[in-house]
């Protein structure tokens, strides 16, 4: 499948989802970031980097391959939604637009702006899914009531059904996200992958530095079980 992340609004997490939850579970997927501005997560030989005015060579790549990843920086939103005016239809190159949000307000207000631009360019309701990013879990492990966290989104949804609104698609927050921030190479299964005795490796460390790292590295593969638990969780809910 085809799949746009996609938001006007930046720091909702766009890459992150496409690392650890989209990258991991679509084999081979050609990975194309449209980004100018920040320096997003492609640094691998695996990614394509463009700028969203080149919206021609996206289409030219999109229709060599059947299983692709297009992560469009919020800079860049804005030449993304131009260039599929323009090129009449190529939103049907699109299997899903999967639109991260986060409970702050800015983020909220603009998951709506881009729900509204994409649904005027004709995009079906259907292929449109939300994933509710950041979103804190009690001491229970109980995820918030959605409806009160996200209202904007419950009431525009109600009123407008111009996306698929799924209770489901919820990702925690985790620490081990900060780690793997630093980490550019390594995704959640990757990390749980690896068989290092970080607790050994501590205690040869050559520098306070490696131990620190080492230290991270081992609070990080506890904390990997759950999120990647949760991310194969999301993707089944998002995608059925």
């Amino acid at each position: 499948m085809k799949v746009a992340l996609i938001n006007f609004s930046g720091n909702v997490g766009k890459t992150t989802l496409r690392k650890h939850l989209l990258e991991p579970r679509m084999a081979d997927a050609a990975v194309i970031e449209l980004e100018t501005i920040n320096t997003g997560g492609g640094k691998g030989e695996h990614v394509t980097r463009m700028n969203g005015k080149h919206y021609g060579s996206l289409q030219e790549i999109l229709f060599d391959t059947d299983n692709a990843i297009v992560d469009i920086g919020a800079s860049n939103v804005g030449e993304f939604i131009n260039g599929m005016r323009q090129y009449q239809g190529s939103h049907g190159e699109f299997d899903y637009f999967i639109i991260p949000v986060v409970p702050d307000e800015k983020q909220k207000n603009d998951t709506i702006t881009t729900i509204n631009a994409l649904a005027a360019l004709g995009v079906p309701a259907k292929k449109i899914r939300l994933i509710f990013n950041r979103v804190e879990v009690d001491h229970d492990g109980l995820a918030p009531d959605l409806e009160i966290l996200f209202p904007e989104i419950f009431g525009f949804h109600m009123q407008e059904k111009k996306f698929v609104l799924k209770t489901g698609a919820v990702v925690e927050s985790n620490e081990v996200f900060k780690v793997l921030s630093g980490l550019p190479d390594t995704t959640l299964p990757k990390l749980l992958a690896d068989d290092t005795d970080y607790r050994a490796k501590a205690r040869t460390a050559a520098s306070p530095d490696e131990k620190d790292h080492c230290r991270s590295m081992h609070i990080a593969k506890q904390l990997a079980m759950t999120a990647n638990s949760n991310m194969d969780n999301v993707f089944n809910v998002i995608f059925k």
